[in-house]
């Protein structure tokens, strides 16, 4: 695979885990200082990591979450946890991930991003429900 097709490749995967929007955002706003480095993150990360066969969208989604999360890499963590509903991860899922985080991210970390999945969830419609 060339690297034009690997940006292709890469584009494409990027629209099918972060929708449409966000990837249509971000090439709507290319200009000469970020072109160069849009095009490394179609081609590397989506185009070459996200695509190989060895592992489900999933579990990157849920891996990708669970390291932004232990980063404190705030912006990206929301992004991946809207993007996660595209890859089949459920909020039981983000909830198993964010207990098991606590433990090994620490919990203020695991706490955040709990607060900012429910956030998430509000925007996306899919609030959970409160108990009685």
């Amino acid at each position: 695979m060339n690297d034009q097709e690997r940006y292709e490749q890469g584009l494409k995967v990027r629209t099918e885990v972060l929708g449409e929007t966000h990837v249509g955002r971000s090439l709507e706003n290319l200009n000469d200082f970020n072109a160069d480095f849009q095009n490394f993150i179609s081609r590397f990360a989506w185009g070459e990591v996200w695509s190989r066969p060895g592992m489900s969208r999933h579990t990157r989604s849920l891996v990708t979450i669970a390291i932004l999360l232990a980063l404190g890499r705030d912006a990206e963590l929301r992004m991946h946890i809207r993007a996660c509903f595209n890859n089949g991860v459920s909020k039981d899922d983000l909830k198993e991930l964010f207990l098991h985080a606590s433990l090994y991210a620490g919990l203020p970390a695991a706490n955040a991003a709990m607060h900012m999945a429910e956030d998430v969830f509000v925007e996306l419609g899919i609030a959970p429900e409160k108990l009685k």
